[in-house]
């Protein structure tokens, strides 16, 4: 498999807002605070659902560049600066371990706020339920296979 180069899975949707709430914990969630339990951007934002696979774990910090490149890509042409980063296993069945895929997830948010986008990154491994708008433009729905090839 690691000839096939990494591959994380992005689906990027641009959306007039989007909110979240964590409701129960799994055996792999995150440490939170109490403020973190819920989070909210409730102005045109750029959502971004990750998946790390299992190949990923080869190369982090290259899959977790190459995935800041398509986000700030798309990012530009929709003109957003606010993202969101949510992991979300369900676009693959070949996942990584939770602890690379929460390693890449928090690598793309400091890579995303040292370009100046404002990023909330919701908290990983718990349940939860979020709600978003998305817009209906030709880049409004984007999904990505993020290659180190």
């Amino acid at each position: 498999m690691v000839g096939e180069g990494t591959r994380l899975r992005l689906l990027m949707l641009h959306c007039d807002y989007f909110r979240y709430e964590v409701v129960e914990r799994t055996r792999v969630s995150e440490e939170v605070d109490e403020e973190e339990m819920n989070g909210k951007i409730d102005e045109s934002v750029l959502v971004a659902f990750v998946c790390a696979e299992r190949s990923d774990e080869s190369d982090t910090l290259k899959i977790a560049k190459k995935s800041v490149e398509a986000i700030t890509d798309i990012a530009r042409q929709v003109k957003e600066n606010d993202i969101a980063l949510h992991s979300f296993a369900h676009l693959s069945d070949d996942l990584s371990t939770p602890h690379v895929a929460k390693r890449i997830i928090d690598d793309i948010k400091l890579q995303l706020n040292s370009r100046n986008y404002n990023v909330l990154k919701t908290p990983f491994g718990w349940r939860d339920r979020f709600e978003l708008c998305v817009k209906s433009h030709p880049v409004s729905k984007v999904s990505r296979r993020i290659t180190t090839k």
